[in-house]
């Protein structure tokens, strides 16, 4: 694999930042990893994209620093090659010819950023901390969790009805609104839409409105040309522009400032951006999928949210629905997370107890799916074989009874009802009898007897004074 791997071993590997580079001038690569290992990263170098290819099929790297010009495969394949199993994983892009032209194609193959030769070894550093950290932001990588539950999953007619309806509009570039509570899976349908359009081989890139400083997000959308501001070091392509051909999913839309839909209005009208501190049109066809979770009509009337800016977006609206409304997925969906976290847990046998599966379905999730996976994965940590109700730690007031009698037979529940109303009808008689049980089965029109059977049968159900009456004070009908 080209130069000695001078990595930390054992958990270290765990805890650092692991950079990939990717040099076929050995002098170069081994400056470059001896700065990259003096701040704190992990380096390995390879000389070729064939190389790095067979270290990425067996190292956990946290990003990719590549030549463009390479022997064999050059930089640009390179990254065709890795976002076919490793779509999010950040990758650097070195250039000798300084052409922006080159830097766009690598952007729009999925490279995340590009530095142009020559440069100082230690002006890489802030460079590569930054494209880390951009990528965090923009590309969030799907934790553990949300992998349980990749995909929409479902069984409940109303949201396959969203599901037909998403796989329509998908078909076509029109913008797109997901609504609905938080945790309610709209980034899930968000990326359901794009994988069944015809840009589904195109980049997708998650932006979260609501988790940029507002003066970051207009950089963050159309991009900077070196200079534009302090700390602009390097020109940056936008998400506008680097999914240009893909899909921009906007989350939380309903935070961004007015005056930022101002300028991604026209940019949407026109399809024409124009980097900050730039002059140059760059024309950009992006299909727009935005998702909230606040009230649109809310957000007009206080001036948050633009009402031009608001139809441009909204062109077709999805409203995604709480866990609450759809109970029967419930089940289904907590056992399969159970089953994911128990294999990664080394449990592969847990189950629930039917109590627990119970509680979860009768439970009102705040939260939605988000919450249910939280109270599975901890449920999965914290059970042994079976997860019990306490196992779930969820503060609800359920009523037990309720419970028990939902998961009753028919015939169970006939002889239940019959049990109380026989139980009530004693009582009654017995009460306006003064307890004399021989009036009492004559008010009642059964035998003496059957009444003392009875009595004994529900002893502890009767009232006390009633079932413990002197039988003798009573004068049994003749004949019995």
């Amino acid at each position: 694999m080209g130069r000695t791997q001078r990595a930390c071993a054992g958990c270290w590997r765990v805890l650092m930042d692991t950079i990939l580079v990717v040099e076929d001038t050995a002098p170069l690569r081994e400056v470059l990893c001896s700065v990259l290992e003096s701040e704190g990263f992990r380096a390995i170098g390879v000389a070729s994209a064939e190389a790095a290819l067979e270290a990425l099929s067996i190292e956990e790297v946290t990003c990719v620093l590549a030549d463009f010009k390479l022997g064999g495969m050059n930089g640009i394949e390179l990254v065709r090659h890795v976002r076919t199993d490793r779509p999010q994983l950040p990758f650097l892009i070195m250039t000798a010819f300084g052409s922006i032209d080159i830097a766009v194609e690598a952007m729009k193959c999925g490279a995340s950023d590009f530095l142009s030769k020559p440069f100082e070894p230690s002006f890489l550093v802030p460079i590569l901390r930054e494209v880390i950290q951009h990528n965090r932001i923009v590309n969030r990588t799907m934790t553990t969790k949300k992998r349980a539950l990749q995909g929409v999953f479902t069984t409940a007619p109303a949201v396959e009805k969203i599901l037909s309806h998403a796989r329509q509009v998908a078909r076509v570039d029109s913008p797109v609104l997901l609504l609905g509570e938080s945790g309610t899976g709209k980034e899930v349908m968000a990326r359901y839409i794009h994988e069944h359009s015809p840009r589904h081989d195109k980049p997708f890139i998650a932006l979260n409105c609501g988790a940029i400083p507002s003066e970051l997000l207009e950089s963050e959308f159309f991009g900077h040309e070196s200079g534009a501001f302090t700390g602009a070091t390097q020109s940056r392509v936008g998400v506008l522009e680097m999914a240009s051909d893909g899909t921009v999913f906007l989350d939380e839309v309903g935070e961004m400032p007015p005056l930022l839909q101002v300028k991604l209005l026209r940019a949407l009208q026109e399809h024409e951006i124009r980097r900050v501190g730039g002059n140059r049109q760059i024309r950009v066809f992006p299909r727009i999928i935005a998702a909230t979770n606040r009230s649109m009509e809310d957000a007009i009337a206080s001036g948050a949210m633009r009402e031009d800016f608001y139809f441009r977006i909204a062109v077709v609206t999805l409203q995604m629905p709480p866990l609450r409304e759809r109970r029967e997925d419930i089940r289904p969906m907590a056992e399969r997370l159970l089953k994911h976290f128990g294999a990664l847990l080394g449990k592969e046998s847990i189950s629930f107890d039917p109590l627990a599966l119970d509680i979860l379905e009768s439970y009102a999730w705040p939260g939605n799916i988000r919450e249910l996976e939280n109270v599975v994965e901890r449920a999965a940590l914290l059970a042994s074989g079976v997860v019990s109700p306490e196992d779930l730690g969820l503060r609800v007031q359920l009523d037990l009874h309720a419970l028990e009698e939902a998961t009753r037979t028919l015939p169970e529940i006939t002889a239940a009802a019959t049990r109380r109303a026989e139980i009530e009808a004693i009582e009654r008689a017995l009460s306006s009898t003064g307890g004399n049980k021989s009036r009492a089965a004559e008010l009642l029109g059964v035998s003496y007897k059957t009444l003392l059977n009875k009595v004994r049968e529900y002893r502890g159900e009767i009232s006390s004074h009633h079932a413990d009456s002197d039988d003798g004070a009573d004068t049994p009908p003749s004949g019995d």
